[in-house]
């Protein structure tokens, strides 16, 4: 099959040719789909130029189709998303003997509520007495960019998709006017048919490719699977610019407690509390006892939340989090502070427990109300996103207390606290966060051991050389090594690109000042200004102070990120610049050594001043040395080097972005020839002719 679909592919476009790196690929794929369940996981580095979606489509598409499952692509960007719907799957499915239908899925909240919308674009003026001026003001503004809004809708001059307007619309207007599950009357709300939401659904019924992102996936997968996506079960999932997934993983599996959140949340239930015998007065036999237990149990969250901020305020390490000396402190089980904390908080569970089971029920009852037509839609759909985010709010709690009072097991990694003050709603809070130490069990609880099968690409997983820390950070441990291969790259590297490593007489980490002043006068030897130049900086203070010392004749071609333009802008502005037959130079970060497309005479000259090591700085991450060290390992070996390895090529891959590329990679480090671990480094980057 994969090599009928490449053959067609080839009558399809003019001068395709399959190179064997990709068709290598796309069979290791493929052979893995027939495997038994539960070991259908393809782990496929593949370097630039590869060409991997065609290859990771190819090798999926007979076992989705043949086996009734929906082919689910997740991306980690934006920019792989559009090239995927406008450009990659249209030409896929013209070279397939039954073309297919694929359609890009997003998060409810990316689209406009239409129901919410209306309700804020006609609402009648509020003359509240207490209300502050500037909060009048913004409320009359929203009002009328609801009223602009609504009507361009209602006449088709824009879809529902936050993503596809030009104008950037300010995020409290977007949280009044979006919704999620729980706050949606679905079937029951009067604009059910032309919602822009639950068009993409229909769509989606008959789409046998879903596109997605890395987000969407696994806030599904949070919530159990199956709320937006398909059911894992019916998935077959492509996971491509995987070596973002365990990050963003670790940041949906981690949740916190935000005190004024919690105390709006809980006034917002008392008012819904006061509506809610009228609103439902055909279910009165039903809730007398809830609204009892209710009135009981809102009071008694606020008194256990006031308790819980007693206890934290009489801390000091609280209060040096409040009076803003340190930021992001760890506490640890068996601490004095988690011990005071502990009873309040399990009375507090206890609370939310109620609170979240009887306001699933109002919601329940509410939409039944309405699809029986027992209740009006302005009372129904007015009154069901406010139960509704009563009913994630608690919801979000419990699943937080389960990780703050899971108690540490010695066996296991230990789930992590920490504080930190946070502004939400023009409010300074504090907020107390728990989260695993690792998203390796979610990811196999939630996707691994529940999709029909999974295939995970990148340009760079491998650390090192190995696929080890991915594998550990992902939870993929328990699959053997025929799960997992590296593709070879289709560039000669050492033909096309020559890696230039200057004679540097100070370090980067012990003599910051003269190596800075180093870098500039290298800089200024040998950067053309008729070229294309891409330099990497892992500091802005070192950026901008480098930046602000080098000569009028670099400067004036230099486009600095941070300054007017957007890194996106940035880029549009040096490519109108070399097309122009100008020179232009890049000084970027982290956001630039990643991710950006720069080929042919767009950037010719790769210059990285530093070693772009990571900073645990994070309480994850702090906490995932320590345990480490405990463990007898260390994490110089176990972290930072794999990390820094995978880093390092993923910035030198900004050079060469087709088979016809050249340039030259300039490393300022001298790290790279004096320390041991410099010399592995330099092992496991690709071939490239070495220049000293």
């Amino acid at each position: 099959m994969v090599a009928t679909i490449f053959e067609r592919i080839g009558q399809v476009v003019a001068d395709f040719k399959p190179r064997p790196q990709q068709q290598q690929m796309s069979e290791f794929i493929a052979a893995s789909m027939q495997k038994k369940a539960q070991q259908r996981v393809a782990v496929v580095e593949a370097p630039t130029g590869v060409g991997k979606t065609l290859a990771y489509l190819s090798g999926t598409i007979e076992a989705a189709i043949n086996n009734k499952k929906v082919l689910v692509i997740s991306t980690a960007t934006v920019n792989l998303q559009q090239q995927l719907i406008q450009k990659d799957l249209p030409l896929f499915s013209s070279a397939l003997e039954h073309p297919i239908r694929f359609v890009q899925v997003k998060g409810r909240r990316r689209y406009v509520c239409p129901s919410k919308l209306s309700q804020l674009a006609t609402a009648p003026e509020q003359q509240e007495l207490g209300i502050d001026i500037d909060d009048k003001y913004k409320r009359v503004l929203h009002m009328a960019h609801a009223k602009q809004l609504l009507s361009e809708w209602d006449q088709e001059r824009w879809d529902g998709d936050r993503d596809s307007r030009s104008d950037k619309l300010e995020a409290e207007l977007w949280q009044q006017i979006s919704t999620d599950s729980e706050g949606c009357a679905g079937k029951s709300c009067s604009f059910y048919l032309r919602c822009p939401y639950y068009k993409l659904r229909r769509e989606m019924l008959s789409a046998q490719v879903i596109v997605a992102n890395h987000d969407l996936i696994l806030s599904d997968a949070d919530l159990g699977g199956g709320l937006v996506l398909p059911n894992p079960e019916e998935a077959l999932f492509v996971f491509d610019e995987a070596h973002n997934l365990p990050r963003k993983a670790l940041d949906h599996a981690a949740k916190a407690l935000n005190f004024v959140q919690l105390y709006q949340t809980t006034e917002t239930a008392d008012s819904v509390l006061k509506k809610i015998p009228s609103a439902l007065a055909f279910r009165q036999h039903d809730f007398g006892y809830m609204l009892s237990e209710l009135r009981r149990d809102l009071p008694a969250v606020i008194s256990h939340l006031q308790q819980l901020e007693m206890i934290l305020q009489s801390d000091g390490l609280v209060q040096d989090v409040l009076e803003k000396r340190i930021s992001e402190p760890r506490i640890f089980w068996n601490s004095p502070l988690v011990n005071a904390l502990l009873i309040p908080c399990q009375n507090l569970l206890q609370r939310a427990n109620n609170i979240y089971k009887h306001y699933s029920v109002l919601a329940k009852w509410i939409k039944e109300g309405l699809e029986k037509t027992q209740l009006s839609n302005k009372v129904g759909e007015a009154l069901l996103p406010q139960v509704g985010t009563v009913q994630n709010i608690f919801g979000y709690l419990i699943d937080f207390m389960g990780l703050f009072l899971e108690p540490d097991q010695e066996d296991r990694p230990p789930n992590v606290r920490w504080l930190s003050q946070e502004q939400f709603a023009k409010q300074q809070t504090l907020v107390i966060h728990a989260g695993p130490m690792t998203a390796a069990y979610f990811l196999d609880r939630s996707l691994w051991t529940r999709a029909y099968s999974v295939v995970l690409t990148s340009a760079t997983l491998r650390g090192m050389g190995l696929f080890h820390r991915f594998r550990m950070d992902c939870g993929l441990h328990r699959f053997s090594e025929q799960h997992f291969l590296a593709v070879p790259s289709p560039f000669n590297y050492s033909d096309q690109a020559t890696l230039n490593l200057p004679h540097m007489q100070f370090l980067p980490n012990e003599q910051q000042q003269q190596w800075r002043q180093e870098v500039v006068k290298q800089l200024a030897s040998i950067i053309d200004v008729d070229e294309a130049t891409l330099v990497l900086f892992t500091s802005r203070e070192v950026m901008e102070a480098v930046y602000r010392q080098l000569p009028q004749r670099l400067t004036t071609k230099i486009l600095i990120q941070g300054d007017t333009l957007s890194p996106k802008n940035m880029v549009q502005r040096h490519i109108r610049q070399i097309e122009a037959g100008k020179g232009s130079i890049i000084f970027g970060m982290d956001r630039f050594a990643e991710g950006i497309d720069l080929p042919g005479n767009l950037c010719t000259h790769v210059i990285i001043t530093k070693l772009p090591f990571p900073v645990f700085t994070r309480p994850i991450e702090q906490a995932k040395q320590e345990w480490i060290i405990r463990k007898g390992g260390q994490p110089f070996t176990a972290l930072s080097l794999p990390a820094v390895s995978v880093k390092l090529i993923q910035a030198c891959g900004r050079l060469l972005r087709k088979e016809t590329d050249t340039g030259r990679i300039t490393i300022l480090d001298r790290r790279l020839l004096s320390k041991g671990y410099g010399k592995q480094l330099l092992q496991h980057l690709p071939d490239y002719r070495l220049q000293q």
